[in-house]
């Protein structure tokens, strides 16, 4: 993923949130993008999810210097580098049409689980007792 010529896709993620206040929550406070949200989507606006994500993770490393980047950032950066996004957005999709019952689940919690080492794999496994 790369920053140069991709701040228009965060534009365009701005504005398919203001555009769409029933994505807010009951309060009227922004919140996450479950698969309720995604499945409403187009695949060329779930394209631009995506890459408005690896977008600002890509920002988020560059920034960081010497630092070091947060986690998440890394993750994407590191982990999704040279992954077709189109590839994600089906891994995202199967995941949903696969769980219906997962539709709760937010957007970045299934690409997070499904394409990088940061989470478990097994979103759909119910936690261990005890937990």
């Amino acid at each position: 993923m790369r920053i140069a010529g991709n701040a228009r896709i965060l534009v365009l993620l701005v504005g398919l949130s203001l555009a769409a206040p029933g994505w807010l929550g009951a309060q009227g406070q922004p919140e996450l993008w479950t698969g309720k949200h995604w499945r409403d989507l187009t695949e060329a606006n779930k394209v631009a999810y995506i890459k408005g994500i690896g977008n600002l993770a890509d920002y988020e490393v560059a920034a960081a210097g010497r630092l070091g980047p947060p986690c998440l950032s890394q993750a994407f950066v590191k982990e999704l580098q040279g992954k077709p996004l189109i590839a994600i957005v089906r891994e995202v999709d199967a995941f949903y049409q696969n769980h219906p019952d997962q539709l709760a689940v937010p957007v970045i919690e299934v690409v997070l689980r499904r394409f990088t080492t940061l989470c478990a794999p097994d979103l759909h496994k119910p936690p261990a007792k005890g937990k």
